[in-house]
């Protein structure tokens, strides 16, 4: 009998390590160093170098000074981003675990990066304002912002939050799409909160991070850890990812649910099941496996599920939602009715992974 294959998507973002390509970056700092970074310290010329730092050798730490001439140079700010990593979609992901809540100052992530220098440096900012007023994604051009989008947050000093900021541009078709979220570290599935933009003005670049004063006489203090960037994004969380909505249904303004040639399967399961969405002779063998108790204990990763009978299991890892590999060491086990895959992960940092059922 041909194998059916079932599968239900498990976003893990933080849990498990991913297979690194050229297309996919992380840095834990926990060698105590940026090295392949390009720090950015626009006015140490003018007497205001950025401090760079590693708290216990393990975070990065990022000080500007004040600005000596505010009204000529601009305020203190200073980051580090990745030259030689460009992508023409982004997803870049930093951990906020701790910063001067004293200071008034913008602190966050950069995409699509260009030109960077004093009064060069262009790209798009996803920023969250410690003064209260909550996060931006804003286009930045020659060190100027302009807000796409914001919405109301506060965040607490030393909680740890995760933010998360993706674009996709298909500026041939006139749009670009971004999308911003903060979590906590301790939930990393539901955001605390979410902002949007359009924009398609910069279609391409690095990432990094940043940090920018909001008075003309102020200085800026924060630390990051866990940065991680890739081109895989879905900046409409349909669970399909962008690159694959453009390259079989055109653009990525199809949702999961609709039913693009008419085949009686939706758009996420010809996804998920690996056939062609354009074609209504290409059928994906695919029903829903669910709901999965998912948990990380003791360096193992362990999805539970109900199992039917007649069916093995087993975990499915990628990078990027596009190639997909068997999770090498993962152990099925079947007990009345449920089913339980254990994987070991101490050391890694993060993947997708999917449940694959077949008949045996």
């Amino acid at each position: 009998m041909p194998a059916l294959n079932r599968y239900l998507l498990v976003l893990i973002m933080t849990l498990i390590g991913p297979i690194l390509t050229a297309q996919v970056f992380e840095d834990s700092f926990n060698d105590g160093n940026d090295d392949g970074w390009d720090r950015y310290s626009p006015l140490t010329s003018f007497g205001a170098p950025v401090a760079f730092s590693f708290p216990g050798g393990t975070q990065y730490r990022v000080q500007a000074p004040a600005s000596p001439n505010p009204g000529a140079l601009g305020p203190a700010r200073g980051g580090a981003h990745l030259a030689n990593l460009i992508y023409e979609a982004f997803r870049v992901e930093v951990d906020l675990v701790d910063w001067d809540n004293a200071i008034g100052q913008d602190i966050g992530l950069l995409g699509s990066l260009r030109t960077v220098g004093l009064a060069t440096t262009s790209g798009y900012a996803f920023s969250y304002d410690t003064d209260g007023e909550g996060l931006y994604i804003s286009t930045v051009t020659g060190e100027q912002a302009d807000t796409l989008g914001s919405t109301s947050i506060t965040l607490v000093p030393g909680q740890g939050y995760r933010l998360v900021f993706e674009g996709f541009f298909a500026p041939e078709d006139f749009y670009g799409q971004l999308i911003g979220e903060v979590f906590a570290l301790d939930d990393l599935e539901a955001p605390l909160a979410t902002v949007y933009g359009s924009d398609y003005t910069y279609p391409s670049g690095t990432g990094g991070v940043f940090t920018n004063t909001t008075s003309d006489g102020g200085a800026t203090d924060a630390t990051f850890d866990n940065y991680f960037s890739s081109s895989a994004t879905d900046v409409d969380r349909d669970g399909m990812p962008d690159q694959w909505e453009v390259d079989n249904l055109g653009d990525i303004f199809w949702f999961d649910d609709e039913d693009f040639d008419g085949d009686g399967q939706t758009n996420l399961e010809e996804f998920l099941g690996g056939s062609d969405p354009a074609n209504p002779q290409s059928l994906a063998g695919f029903s829903e496996i669910g709901p999965l108790d998912v948990r990380v204990t003791d360096g193992e990763l362990a999805v539970g599920f109900s199992a039917q009978a007649g069916y093995t299991y087993g975990l499915e890892t990628s990078p990027d939602l596009r190639s997909w590999s068997v999770a090498e060491g993962a152990v099925f086990t079947p007990e009345n009715g449920v089913g339980l895959i254990v994987l070991p992960v101490a050391g890694q940092g993060q993947l997708y992974l999917r449940v694959v059922g077949s008949r045996e």
